[in-house]
């Protein structure tokens, strides 16, 4: 069974039809109105769409998939625009209609008593944190783009971010959904339940499903007491094996207080040093450091004197040679911008090729190993740095052109590069993206990690609630 073949009539519907059915603000036809909305973070190819809707509400939103289902326009929804697989903008796909969620950014309820927050897809994740902490809770998803990424985007890649280690991805912190099906119908299954097992968990449908199901347009997400109390370090490992030696250290002894491990070569830490208002805080020079972090919500529980046993441990076995613990939390601040100087360096130099693979954590240092040699047989001389969430076993293996070759050039190299990368992830049981989806860039390349009986299930699916294949054409479908 392939997957649905969308009919998009490449801008030949009248859209004043469309604006009949919408308030004023809600659709933009001119250039230089949708311009805005044809840029992502990878400077993605993209064609000009119809139209870009903007609806105020649910109800609109509704109104925009129905008549695009009856005109065959192919709808392609869009968040913050922070994703990084091409999945938010119409590439390759010309008279589609972009439906931009921003302007639904409300917060529809907050339950102190029950821990829930329910707000709008369009609400700003930083927005959202920095409310529930207004109110003594924690929303734990983070990731650095969280200052312009939204609600309904996060949800619709499963997003991971740092503290994935204890509080899981982004399907991990939500408790119900309302949804926008491609028949223009609405389900409402914002329910605040934590213990419900009548019928079917249907929001798992939708969330990573990057809008190919259906239009996320609320949720209800599960808020954590606010923690109490956190303890920050950085500190150098000789290799990969000490640093996943440290985290069973740390957990030995720390428990779930430990919310994030992250993994930083040497060549990803002088990438963030040259990002502004990175400093260096260590004595000497390392091959690899680890940012890791402690959290409890607990004043009770003494996290320093945790963390320095732990350390003072990985001293003595040689798995740490040098470290440093925040004493304030600027400094805490401080250590936390050197881990997303990396990623924001790698996405300031565009012709840095970006990876979203993971392993199995026992099995990371022989992916850095094997995904290090294929990329120099491939290309010598060219700049590997690989970073991320070693605890969950998220290795963004991204790798740089060689210094004397110019963008265009590296560029061509890319499939290769990423064909092997790739498959050295496969080899050891891994995946070609652990939390920013497939987009319309690696969607082709599912089949590398999926097998006939997973794909023959997402296809069946796909066609009985979208027929027409118009929700965000070119993600999980055979051509790509």
């Amino acid at each position: 069974m392939t997957g649905p073949t969308p009919k998009p009539l490449a801008g030949k519907a009248d859209v004043s039809s469309l604006r009949d059915l919408l308030d004023e603000r809600e659709l933009l036809t001119t250039a230089s109105d949708i311009a805005g909305f044809t840029t992502d973070l990878l400077h993605s190819a993209v064609e000009l769409p119809l139209a870009v809707a903007r609806p105020a509400s649910t109800q609109s939103v509704a109104r925009i998939v129905s008549w695009c289902r009856d005109n065959e326009i192919a709808i392609v929804p869009q968040g913050g625009l922070t994703g990084l697989c091409a999945g938010a903008v119409p590439s390759g796909l010309p008279g589609a209609v972009i439906l931009s969620l921003g302007r639904m950014n409300a917060v529809k309820n907050i339950d102190l008593t029950g821990n829930t927050i329910t707000v709008e897809a369009g609400a700003v994740l930083a927005n959202v944190k920095a409310l529930a902490e207004g109110k003594g809770r924690y929303l734990p998803l983070s990731h650095g783009a969280e200052g312009s990424s939204q609600i309904g985007g996060n949800l619709s890649t499963d997003s991971g971010g740092n503290n994935a280690l204890r509080y899981g991805t982004a399907r991990d912190q939500v408790l119900g959904l309302e949804v926008v099906l491609p028949d223009g119908n609405i389900w409402n299954g914002l329910r605040r339940l934590r213990k419900n097992t009548a019928g079917y968990d249907l929001k798992h449908l939708f969330l990573g499903a990057e809008g190919t199901l259906g239009i996320i347009t609320a949720a209800v997400l599960e808020l954590q007491m606010a923690p109490a109390n956190r303890q920050t370090a950085l500190f150098s490992v000789p290799d990969a094996g000490s640093a996943i030696s440290m985290l069973h250290q740390l957990r030995a002894i720390a428990g779930e207080t430990v919310a994030a491990f992250e993994l930083i070569s040497a060549a990803a830490m002088e990438r963030a040093l040259e990002m502004p208002g990175s400093r260096y805080p260590m004595k000497q020079n390392h091959n690899w450091f680890v940012l890791a972090e402690l959290e409890s919500s607990g004043s009770g529980i003494d996290l320093q004197s945790l963390l320095e046993e732990g350390l003072g441990l990985g001293f003595e076995a040689g798995w740490v040679a040098e470290a440093v613990i925040s004493k304030s939390g600027a400094q805490r601040l401080g250590l936390w911008k050197l881990r997303e100087a990396v990623a924001e360096g790698c996405i300031e130099d565009i012709s840095c090729l970006k990876s979203d693979t993971a392993v199995p954590v026992d099995c990371i240092s022989a992916y850095l190993e094997a995904a290090g040699l294929a990329v120099e047989k491939i290309l010598p001389g060219a700049r590997p740095l690989p970073f991320g969430h070693l605890g969950d076993g998220n290795i963004h293996y991204n790798v740089r052109r060689p210094p004397q070759m110019d963008h265009e050039m590296f560029r061509t190299s890319w499939p290769e590069l990423t064909a092997a990368i790739e498959a050295e992830a496969i080899k050891l049981g891994g995946t070609i993206s652990a939390e920013h989806g497939l987009g319309r860039l690696k969607s082709g390349r599912y089949g590398t990690v999926a097998d006939a009986v997973e794909l023959d299930l997402m296809y069946r699916l796909k066609n009985c609630l979208d027929p027409g294949g118009l929700m965000n054409p070119g993600i999980y479908s055979e051509s790509g």
